[in-house]
């Protein structure tokens, strides 16, 4: 790692003629679109984004504070480039794949400015097997050999894509450092471990292949109806400020000073401060040591940065023991079971029991009485407490988590590889990812989920303009584990942040605005990003993909804003979040009228072959029944269920089977958090059984309440949950003919 390196070499120096933020435009260069400048005595980071005549516009990927005209700008003459190489996986890099668990040892929580340090350690030793032979001819994307980056990935050290290839001169085998030569060609091409490549430039590939093969997620309401395919593209919307925070009245129990209210905490807090629509978070110069939970006993830990933002709908809380909170839906407590367990407020129900300090050492609990949700716009706070991820607040003392699709898609679907790019999250979001996901367990393998995981972290107090080269670090490792042959599944959150970003440099070029202030040409942006997704045969006739999966975060949840539809044009799947779900405790909470799929077609004959030839027909039906429920739902506001006929009101009670025993998924049940292809046909044809006979009972004039009321259609709510699910569902069946041929429909 160094700082400020004078010793650089450059095609060419300049001069700073003028700073407006991250945008710096200089003269005396002579560079290309999109090179590498070192910008000022510190040498920042940026990149050319603009040429007019003798003036070089330069977004810097660092803050530009004190940096003046006349400062010296040294043009690098190559494009912005990441590292590609074993040791990607595991590791957590900012926007420019700048190690960030390396940095922190060296400089505490704050990057320094022009600090610079490779994406892969120079010091680790690989070992090295090679899979090609002394004089056996390679050629560019060839595999030559492999590392074992982690216990079930399988590295493949493959020939650069831009090398010429040729006949194999000199191999080596043995353990290696990622810059030394592994393979010598007999044009004087050098295979090592790592190899660069630009950002922006998409890796090339043999041949493009239909996207025929699902990304399997566990999810029913995405899998069976709104499936994605290996190299598809989807976007996911969801609004600021629906963080876990609780309102401004709620009490924090701090060490030195008692009881303080959340809002006066904020109000009072000192530090550097930063600001988005909507919301603002303070890093504290003085941390407050408040109490925490951990494990089995309450301790003390520093809380770091206080938070504010907008909600748009409370969970209220009332306990036995006259505890009354108010948090947002998603905000945690911690439930009592038979252990102790982190629990959405929105998924808590009158009896359950929530954990409660006992002392300085001890745990009790607090049975709830009453869990309502109170729609309405509200001021909300939150407070960042590293290792522990908890305080104790409240009226009475409670233990109070701080800051679940995105989590469930990186854990479950059937990708090897999982990239996550925290576009411009606000750092206590990010604190929860960075916590959160290596301590996730690989349901596939048994390790650590990290270890098949690379982590870009971009803050939104990091510089706007590293934003952009977030996103494009991340596609590019993408691609290059999908050209070793594997399914790569791309999470990005926010690519509204990115967008905000673009806004943010356009305006400082003084470009003539697109709607709402945006750019004329996002739309093109997305587009280059999007479309870097794909199922492909790579350069070596290997099988890969990589799938994309963006979150869009529209102010006030406008969907019709830029951005939201830009994306909408872009992807072939859109997954819409929709708040009355959440209000009603329906996760997750995919509104099956709004969202959708157009890979469903193209994916039928996969699983026709794969799971049953009655999936397509099933599908059909289920999205039918759903949508003569929101029809019929209209009428029955107007004259109540009573006034349908019995066929119609049997309709309803199917489709709310549907829903509540297909479409609700308990993210946080042991088996009900993932089910296969498989599970999801047996389920939604015993519902689709019971329709069939229901109806023939309702032909036969028996009453719908008598249909609805049997005892398998009760035990077919249960079965989800159960760990031998096959011998469930088949005692469900048996006992489901046996009642209907009781009512004598057979």
């Amino acid at each position: 790692m160094k700082q400020t390196d004078k010793g650089v070499a450059g095609k060419g120096t300049g001069e700073i003629f003028r700073v407006a933020g991250p945008v710096v435009t200089a003269t005396g260069l002579r560079p290309r679109m999109y090179d590498v400048q070192f910008v000022g005595e510190e040498q920042l980071l940026g990149e050319v984004i603009q040429i007019m005549g003798d003036k070089t516009v330069i977004q810097v990927y660092e803050d530009t504070s004190g940096v003046k005209p006349g400062e010296v700008v040294m043009d690098t003459g190559a494009p912005l480039v990441v590292e590609l190489g074993p040791g990607l996986l595991g590791s957590i890099y900012d926007g420019v794949q700048r190690p960030l668990p390396i940095l922190q040892k060296v400089m505490g929580d704050f990057i320094l400015r022009g600090v610079k340090s490779p994406g892969l350690t120079r010091e680790k030793l690989w070992r090295f097997n090679p899979k090609v032979k002394q004089g056996q001819a390679v050629a560019p994307g060839e595999v030559v050999g492999t590392v074992q980056e982690a216990k079930n990935v399988e590295h493949r050290i493959m020939v650069p894509p831009n090398f010429r290839g040729g006949k194999v001169a000199q191999l080596k085998e043995g353990t290696f450092k990622v810059d030394e030569v592994v393979v010598q060609l007999d044009n004087g091409e050098q295979v090592k471990l790592v190899q660069t490549w630009p950002v922006r430039r998409a890796r090339p590939v043999r041949e493009r292949l239909m996207p025929t093969i699902p990304l399997v997620t566990g999810q029913r309401v995405l899998d069976f109806l709104f499936p994605i395919a290996k190299g598809g593209t989807a976007a996911i919307p969801g609004g600021f400020g629906t963080g876990k925070c609780v309102t401004g009245d709620t009490f924090v129990h701090t060490a030195a000073g008692g009881r303080r209210r959340i809002e006066d905490l904020f109000a009072e807090a000192r530090g550097t401060v930063t600001r988005n629509p909507n919301e603002t978070t303070i890093h504290l110069s003085e941390p407050i040591e408040v109490f925490s939970l951990e494990g089995q006993r309450v301790t003390t830990r520093m809380a770091t940065h206080v938070y504010r933002g907008l909600t748009r709908g409370l969970v209220s809380i009332r306990t036995k023991n006259r505890r009354h909170l108010k948090v947002t839906p998603v905000h945690k407590l911690f439930r009592v079971t038979d252990r102790v367990e982190e629990v959405p407020a929105i998924l808590l129900d009158p009896g359950d029991s929530i954990a409660i300090p006992q002392g300085t050492e001890g745990l009790a609990s607090d049975r709830i009485l009453e869990a309502s949700y109170d729609p309405g716009t509200s001021l909300v706070y939150d407070l960042t407490v590293p290792e522990s991820h908890n305080f104790v607040g409240g009226n009475l003392p409670t233990f109070l988590h701080n800051t679940v699709t995105e989590q469930q898609l990186s854990k479950w679907c059937d990708a090897q590889v999982v990239i996550y790019i925290g576009c411009g999250e606000r750092g206590n979001e990010m604190t929860e990812v960075l916590s959160t996901f290596p301590k996730l367990i690989d349901p596939y393998t048994g390790a650590p989920l990290m270890e098949r995981m690379s982590l870009i972290a971009n803050t939104s107090n990091m510089p706007v303009a590293a934003r952009e080269a977030s996103v494009y670090t991340g596609m590019t490792l993408a691609e290059y584990y999908r050209d070793m042959g594997y399914n790569v599944a791309l999470m990005a959150d926010s690519t509204s942040r990115w967008a905000e970003a673009m806004r943010e440099i356009s305006s400082r070029l003084e470009e003539m605005p697109g709607e709402e202030g945006f750019p004329a040409y996002l739309s093109a942006r997305l587009s280059e990003f999007y479309e870097r997704a794909g199922r492909a045969k790579t350069l070596s006739g290997l099988e890969g993909s990589v799938s994309v999966v963006g979150a869009v975060s529209p102010s006030g949840g406008d969907f019709s804003e830029p951005v939201t539809q830009g994306t909408l044009r872009i992807v072939k799947v859109f997954w819409a979040l929709d708040t009355a779900l959440r209000a009603r405790r329906h996760f997750p909470a995919i509104n099956w009228l709004q969202s959708y799929s157009l890979y469903t077609q193209i994916l039928e004959d996969w699983f026709r072959k794969n799971v049953n030839e009655e999936w397509p027909r099933l599908r059909a039906w289920t999205q039918r029944t759903l949508q003569e429920e929101a029809e019929l739902e209209e009428i029955v506001r107007l004259v109540g269920a009573d006034a349908l006929p019995p066929d119609q009101q049997l309709t309803l009670e199917v489709a709310r089977m549907i829903r509540e025993i297909f479409l609700q998924q308990n993210a946080y049940h042991a088996v009900d958090t993932f089910c296969p292809p498989e599970r999801q046909f047996k389920l939604i044809s015993a519902i689709k059984k019971y329709s069939d006979l229901g109806q023939k009972a309702v032909k036969l004039d028996v009453p719908t309440k008598d249909v609805a009321s049997l005892k398998s259609r009760e035990l077919l709510t249960r079965v989800k949950y159960e760990s031998e699910f096959d011998k469930e569902l088949t005692n469900t069946l048996t006992q489901m003919d046996e009642e209907f041929k009781r009512l004598g429909a057979t």
